[in-house]
C-alpha cells in the first residue's frame, strides 16, 4: 500500500480547515492543520510534509511572511497559498516569496486537489532525476566492477 502523501493545512478559520482536511482526505492525503503561521512552522520542524497550503491573510502574519520563513529551512516543500481577497498583485508576490502556486477562494477541491497533486509529481520528478544524475556521475572504479546495465546498478 503505498503511502499517502502528507499535507499542512494553514487557516485562521477553523470551518474551512475542516472543510479542506474532509475534502482531501477523501481524495487520498493524510491531513494535519494548524490556524497560524506559528503554528505551522511549529509543525513543520516536528514532522514530515510533502506540502503545504496556507492562508494568505491571518491574525498571527500573513502567508507571505510564512513562505518566507518556511524557505529559510526548505526551499524545495511545495506551497500553495490561498485566500478570498486575492488579487494578481497578491499572486504575483506569493510566488516571488517562494510560494509554487496561488488560488483564490472559493474554489472546488478538486481543483485544490489537481494542484497539489501536480506540484507533488513535479517534486518527485525532480527527486528521481537528481538521484539519477548522482548516480550516473558516481565513480565506481574504486570497487573494481565495471559496467552500468541494469544487472551492474543492481550490483552496484
Amino acid at each position: 500500500m503505498a503511502v499517502k502523501p502528507h499535507i499542512l493545512i494553514i487557516d485562521d478559520e477553523p470551518a474551512i480547515r475542516l472543510t479542506l482536511e474532509t475534502g482531501l482526505s477523501l481524495k487520498g492525503f493524510r491531513i494535519s492543520s494548524a490556524s497560524g503561521g506559528r503554528e505551522g512552522l511549529a509543525l513543520l520542524s516536528n514532522e514530515n510534509f510533502d506540502g503545504v497550503i496556507c492562508e494568505v491573510v491571518m491574525p498571527d502574519g500573513d502567508g507571505l511572511s510564512f513562505v518566507r520563513q518556511l524557505r529559510q529551512f526548505d526551499a524545495e516543500l511545495p506551497v500553495i497559498l490561498m485566500t478570498a481577497q486575492g488579487s494578481v498583485e497578491t499572486a504575483f508576490a506569493s510566488i516571488g516569496m517562494g510560494a509554487n502556486d496561488f488560488i483564490a477562494k472559493p474554489f472546488e477541491i478538486s481543483a485544490l486537489s489537481a494542484l497539489v497533486e501536480r506540484h507533488l509529481t513535479a517534486r518527485n520528478e525532480k527527486k528521481s532525476q537528481s538521484a539519477k544524475d548522482d548516480f550516473q556521475s558516481a565513480d565506481f572504479s574504486a570497487s573494481g566492477l565495471i559496467g552500468r546495465s541494469p544487472a551492474m546498478v543492481g550490483v552496484y
